[in-house]
């Protein structure tokens, strides 16, 4: 996976800088007569304690004369500055990736997307629109169900074109986001023509990787269904598998539309159109003018 390897690539340019920086800082202290001599004596020390197996009580004292000739020296400390204190801009944590890691694969994911910055459920303005009052509502129940536990694992949020619905995804996104949930946004006409790509491969590995990041991720958003290209039903064949696969798996997926539902069963087949309408989906619906016209 080209995000992982990409991701744990900038992670270790990290960790590789920051543990440069040491080096350099400690050559330029040890350069100094003053300070060389209080590395010595504090080295000397350590094994002289590990000798005898007991302390001296001058290792606190040596140290305090070591961060005060640092201070002269305008170094802050030896110590190599991490980005990440959890796993030291290694990645990973005991064989666990870290939320580190995970933050760099979404800004991959994100800025491959096209959607460019997220929003802040906490930024979101309801006066612009119509209804003001039901939108907080909205915002409200979708924030709460992006910490929930996905009883319900999807979300159909449809409406005609500038309702909001894409300014809604990116909250979503910031949101999970911030939980440490890998999060992939993915327009419905890229979706499909990656479909296409996929079908029309001869490559079994490239086959499955064109589609690995949309399945396998924690999070996945299609903004604008409908929009796709459905070649010979291609397309919608492989949508419905992805969006099958990750309910049999329990991952939310989240879907936007200027699609009703009955305008979504004349689309699509009655697989699609089930999966999206029934009970474990949370479905809304916006009302309103176009916001962009309104502006």
């Amino acid at each position: 996976m080209n995000y992982l390897n990409n991701a744990k690539q900038a992670i270790l340019q990290r960790r590789q800088n920051a543990e440069r920086v040491a080096r350099e800082n400690k050559e330029k202290a040890l350069s100094h007569p003053e300070f060389a001599e209080l590395y010595r004596e504090y080295v000397d020390t350590m094994i002289q304690e590990a000798r005898l197996g007991k302390k001296s009580g001058n290792l606190p004292k040596i140290k305090a004369e070591m961060e005060n000739e640092l201070s002269k020296l305008n170094i802050p400390t030896l110590d190599a500055q991490y980005s990440c204190k959890k796993c030291q801009d290694a990645g990973y944590i005991d064989g666990k990736i870290c939320e580190c890691l995970k933050r760099e694969i979404n800004a991959l994911l994100i800025k491959e997307s096209g959607f460019g910055s997220l929003e802040d459920f906490g930024k979101a303005n309801y006066d612009i629109f119509e209804n003001p009052a039901y939108m907080k509502k909205v915002y409200d129940k979708l924030k709460a169900w992006c910490q929930s536990d996905f009883k319900k694992d999807m979300v159909y949020l449809s409406g005609g074109t500038g309702t909001g619905k894409t300014y809604i995804l990116k909250c979503m996104a910031n949101e999970f986001i911030s939980l440490s949930k890998l999060t992939t946004l993915v327009t419905a006409y890229k979706l499909g023509q990656d479909c296409l790509k996929s079908h029309a491969s001869r490559d079994f590995e490239e086959k499955d990787a064109i589609l690995d990041k949309y399945l396998s991720c924690d999070v996945l958003f299609i903004d604008d269904l409908g929009t796709e290209v459905n070649k010979s039903n291609i397309t919608s064949s492989y949508i419905y598998t992805l969006l099958n696969e990750r309910r049999m798996r329990h991952l939310p997926t989240i879907i936007t539309s200027n699609l009703s539902l009955d305008e979504l069963d004349d689309c699509y087949d009655e697989r699609i159109t089930s999966r999206i309408a029934d009970d474990n989906t949370i479905k809304i619906y916006l009302e309103g003018k176009d916001l962009r016209l309104k502006k």
